[in-house]
């Protein structure tokens, strides 16, 4: 071989890699001398998390924070959906590919997380309408049932914060039992 990787896809993996973290530093260089920034360099430096925690993440959470509350006052599960969004995607997803596979899990994480917040918003229960224009997005499997994906979510508001009962207890039901009925009234 001539210097060249054994595929072709695997450099281009590694060019959008090598991008994306010279567009984080890129991001960061053009900011850098920022006092907070120069503060959360040298705790990050140090290995001094918590210092680093207060230092940075937490100013830049309680904005959110506060943007959240100003124009969701009274909300908290749809704030946390916005906050943690990552976090929940992750998870709703990671279930999904273990249930139904990966086609499309994507969609389908991002449907339910968009259908949860509207219900945390506007009280319109989860549902999934074979008769929409897209149903790629639609779970299969799993997450199919408003009284499922609000178990779940609410195991993971609870295990967020430190209380996995709630969760493993969802994570069992979806794993091994299956979605809970749906009550007929």
């Amino acid at each position: 071989m001539t210097g060249q990787s054994a595929t072709p896809i695997q450099d281009v993996i590694t060019a959008i890699l090598d991008t994306t973290d010279q567009d984080k530093m890129a991001l960061f260089a053009s900011i850098q001398d920022h006092p907070m920034l120069q503060e959360a360099q040298t705790f990050a430096r140090n290995g001094q998390p918590e210092r680093f925690l207060y230092a940075l993440p937490y100013p830049l959470e309680r904005v959110v924070d506060g943007l959240l509350q100003t124009v969701l006052p009274g909300k908290r599960e749809a704030q946390f959906i916005l906050r943690q969004y990552r976090f929940l995607n992750t998870h709703f997803q990671k279930i999904i590919q273990r249930r139904e596979g990966f086609g499309c899990s994507g969609d389908k994480s991002r449907t339910i997380l968009d259908r949860l917040l509207q219900y945390y918003l506007t009280g319109k229960e989860v549902a999934f309408d074979p008769g929409e224009q897209y149903t790629f997005g639609h779970p299969t499997a799993v997450f199919t049932a408003h009284r499922g994906i609000v178990e779940f979510f609410e195991g993971l508001y609870a295990l967020y914060y430190g209380n996995p009962e709630l969760y493993l207890g969802a994570l069992k039901n979806v794993m091994l039992v299956g979605e809970p009925e749906e009550d007929d009234g």
